[in-house]
């Protein structure tokens, strides 16, 4: 009974479910009430919608929603800690790390940090019946506003960056060096820097969704949202041009390919398009490799600026129209007479409601997306050979079999030379005499062995003859025929030359000669 009578005061001469603003003092965040003039009933009457606003314009499962984008943060969050510290504690050839790679984690951790906190905290919404807590009055809303201030501006200057190393290797064929990571790290973290602290302190964070605290809309556009559409957008231009000039490439090659075998006027091969069809296909190669080295990285820009330039033009547009629907009555007032005839029936109006603001669909997307960010990160730049690299960690380190070296050990390692010679000299073997000296009194040239010369081509190492498969030829043996040649000069009708005759011998003198012998 006291709640109602109380309730009853604070509304004073406004219909139910609204308060009177003059019943309220000037804490919390102000700026954020949805409040309106009334004239018709009283000139300076100020009625103001109850706080949270989400719930006279969402069902009860919008709450629920938003629990689930926090804990899919708190996943992300747990990815991401285990990627960086991959990339501290594992060795490069594990990892692939690079310092864009830890710098884009390291911003994926700052906005994963944002629905964490107050996922953790739970922290109350509103610091009265119709004023939102801000982060003044909150500080659980300071450490989440500012978390995902400075999330969304560093992924999206590290998003640039890295679009823009990517064109340079694969549209210009330069590889970044020392004096590019030097301007990127000082231009990437002072930009960062710069709007985060402008943000914060000009425009300031309360709760407008769910548990986290988001920018507000009075002199967002200026401070927060331009800034970081201009740099999303810079970097989404940077990897259209990127793309374009990979398909340029592509189409180029196919061309080449194509008009190989083009001729001159004179009907002979051109030079110049051959040279043509060989930078072609260079450059094809070379682009070819550099994206797919670095496709993992086209892949992380497209999607981070596909989340950021999403829920930086739905803010954008929730600004505007909030501002709108504040001076514009005639175009709220559907809205609002419905929520007069229903005062404690609010899912009757709740479509008119989305209608005015943002659908309960498109916040949802903006959480989730949000949320995904994170663990987008970790599936891009994640390795299997990083759990492999885990597994041979923990087994070094802590395994059971792991090899002892002793001190003594180490020290013969360090002299192997005399090590190796020690045990040569007690070997039962006699050590070969040196190649300057003479041989020694039992060497003899002419030894041979007891069992005589080995027989290396004995049958038992004698191996048959296989033909190839493809061959028509088979060995044969040497025939006579073959080995005998003789040739009579008369029976080719062959010319002696110079006065040569072959000598003509009797069979008598043959016969007396072989008796000889």
């Amino acid at each position: 009974m006291a709640n109602a009578t109380s309730s009853s005061l604070l509304r004073g001469l406004c219909p139910a479910p609204f308060y009177d603003a003059g019943q309220f003092g000037a804490n919390g965040f102000v700026g954020g009430r949805f409040c309106a003039p009334v004239p018709q009933i009283q000139p300076d009457l100020r009625c103001c919608l109850p706080c949270p606003m989400t719930d006279f314009l969402y069902p009860k499962d919008f709450t629920t929603w938003y629990r689930v984008a926090e804990g899919l943060n708190v996943a992300s969050l747990a990815a991401l800690i285990f990627l960086l510290i991959s990339f501290i504690c594992l060795p490069a050839e594990k990892t692939r790390r690079h310092y864009l790679s830890y710098c884009l984690i390291v911003a994926a951790i700052f906005l994963a940090l944002g629905f964490v906190v107050p996922f953790g905290a739970r922290p109350p919404q509103c610091y009265d019946e119709i004023t939102p807590n801000d982060m003044f009055s909150n500080l659980t809303c300071a450490f989440s506003g500012a978390f995902l201030i400075a999330g969304g501006l560093s992924m999206a200057v590290w998003i640039f960056i890295r679009a823009l190393s990517m064109h340079l290797q694969i549209c210009w064929d330069v590889m970044p060096g020392k004096r590019f990571f030097y301007w990127a790290q000082g231009l990437g973290w002072a930009v960062a820097a710069t709007f985060f602290t402008v943000t914060i302190t000009v425009t300031g964070v309360s709760f407008r969704f769910g548990d986290v605290c988001h920018v507000n809309s009075e002199n967002s556009m200026k401070d927060f949202w331009g800034p970081l559409l201009a740099i999303a957008g810079a970097a989404m231009l940077i990897q259209l041009a990127t793309f374009a000039y990979c398909i340029k490439v592509y189409i180029k090659n196919m061309w080449s390919e194509d008009n190989t075998e083009t001729q001159s006027s004179s009907g002979l091969p051109s030079y110049t398009t051959s040279v043509r069809t060989r930078s072609a296909r260079a450059v094809y190669r070379r682009v070819r490799k550099v994206v797919w080295l670095q496709w993992r990285g086209l892949m992380i820009v497209v999607f981070i600026l596909v989340d950021v330039i999403f829920f930086s033009v739905v803010f954008v547009y929730l600004n505007s129209v909030e501002t709108h629907a504040a001076s514009d009555l005639e175009k709220a007032m559907p809205f609002l007479l419905c929520l007069i005839s229903n005062p404690t029936n609010h899912e009757a109006c709740f479509d008119l409601g989305q209608a005015l603001f943002v659908n309960q669909a498109t916040v949802i997307a903006i959480l989730i997306m949000l949320s995904l960010a994170g663990i987008q990160v970790f599936i891009l730049l994640a390795r299997g050979s990083m759990f492999t690299g885990w597994w041979e960690f923990f087994r070094t380190k802590f395994g059971s079999k792991r090899e002892f070296v002793s001190l003594d050990a180490k020290f013969e390692a360090d002299n192997a030379r005399n090590y190796e010679l020690t045990k040569v000299a007690q070997s039962p073997l006699k050590m070969p005499e040196s190649a300057v000296t003479s041989p020694g009194a039992d060497f003899d040239p002419y030894r041979r062995s007891v069992t005589g010369t080995p027989d290396y081509f004995g049958k038992e190492t004698q191996r048959e003859y296989r033909s190839p498969t493809l061959s028509f030829s088979s060995p044969r043996a040497p025939s006579q025929s073959t080995m005998r040649v003789e040739w009579d000069p008369r029976a080719t009708h062959a010319r002696g030359g110079l006065g040569f005759h072959p000598p003509v011998i009797n069979d008598d003198e043959d016969e007396e000669r072989r008796q000889k012998i």
